[in-house]
């Protein structure tokens, strides 16, 4: 607990001075600087691993044994060596991090299934926290994945033709290009935005996938401009799709195209963390609910043993006041 506990601080210490740093530059010479992901993910990666082999070690040591603990941690880290070896992933994070993930997952499942409790709190309890642990493990691991496997491009694709993204695999072909002023009257203008809406079918690997619609708005009012994205979230991967400009008169659009591998293990993760927490609210519910019946039961018993305390002076009383009634009648 010691060392998990000092881990996060540092953890935490280095994310602050990276959210504080582009403030202290700002006051002290008037500059503006911007620290992208890049800058935290190369600072927080080490104290992360260090976490899931604290993660890994406590829950294995606690129920399979110190030995059998460090035969799995050595399995992963030796996995860590042949992955960046031979480089399966073409993402040295992620050959890195994968095997001793996978390490931490392991842990989890055989510490969930392997612990026995006698009580519905104890269950919830062990449960709940076991939740918590993999909700963090798939949080990880979509996070390395997401981040360091992503594939992004931009093509000018006109009407009726296709563009391909030949290292994600797609191909988006538009079908229609439409543009109008909608809304409410503004200033000179009969609306309030300009609206060009595309639509698209997308191909993967050349099999028809699915079938979308962006929309590139310049707004008069705010006189600026933004977009509706089209976003398909399958289970291994996210496709986002956006136009990032559109020539009305050529009938062509500027398509930005991302693929982010293992979103869904990211949302899993934090879903699974939110999960885990409920659950353990609920035994800590069933707890005081049982200590306030235990409470109430012994506040019974003691009454009980007080009223019972009561009668037998009371009957003492009695016979003694007879005694003293019977020697007084003798002596008279």
């Amino acid at each position: 607990m010691f060392a998990t506990v000092s881990v996060l601080v540092i953890l935490a210490a280095l994310i602050a001075m990276g959210l504080l740093t582009p403030f202290i530059v700002r006051v002290s010479t008037g500059e503006e600087i911007l620290l992208d992901a890049a800058y935290f993910n190369l600072r927080a990666a080490l104290p992360t691993l260090a976490l899931v082999i604290l993660l890994t070690l406590c829950l294995l040591i606690g129920s399979a044994g110190k030995k059998e603990s460090l035969i799995v941690l050595g399995l992963g880290t030796a996995g860590s060596v042949l992955s960046v070896a031979f480089s399966p992933f073409s993402s040295l994070p992620v050959n890195i991090s994968f095997p001793l993930l996978a390490a931490a997952f392991f842990a989890v499942i055989y510490r969930l299934l392997s612990s026995k409790e006698k009580t519905l709190k104890g269950t919830l309890r062990k449960t709940g926290s076991h939740i918590v642990h993999l909700g963090v493990v798939l949080l990880l691991i979509g996070i390395i994945f997401s981040t360091s496997m992503k594939l992004e491009d931009s093509a000018v694709v006109p009407l009726g033709e296709a563009g391909t993204f030949k290292s994600m695999g797609y191909s988006i072909q538009v079908t229609d290009i439409t543009s109008g002023i909608e809304g409410e009257p503004y200033g000179g203008y009969s609306g309030s935005a300009y609206v060009s809406t595309i639509n698209f079918d997308v191909y993967k690997w050349g099999q028809p996938f699915d079938s979308g619609q962006i929309r590139y708005i310049s707004d008069f009012k705010w006189q600026q401009s933004y977009t509706e994205t089209y976003i398909h979230r399958g289970l291994l991967e996210e496709l986002f799709v956006a136009p990032k400009s559109v020539d009305t008169e050529a009938q062509t659009v500027e398509l930005y195209v991302r693929k982010v591998p293992f979103m869904t293990s990211l949302w899993g993760g934090f879903y699974l963390m939110v999960l885990g927490v409920l659950v353990l609210f609920l035994s800590d519910y069933l707890a005081g609910k049982e200590s306030s019946r235990e409470d109430s039961l012994s506040g019974t018993h003691s009454s009980e043993r007080g009223s019972q305390v009561n009668e037998y002076k009371n009957e003492n009383k009695n016979k003694s006041e007879s005694k003293k009634k019977r020697a007084s009648k003798k002596n008279v």
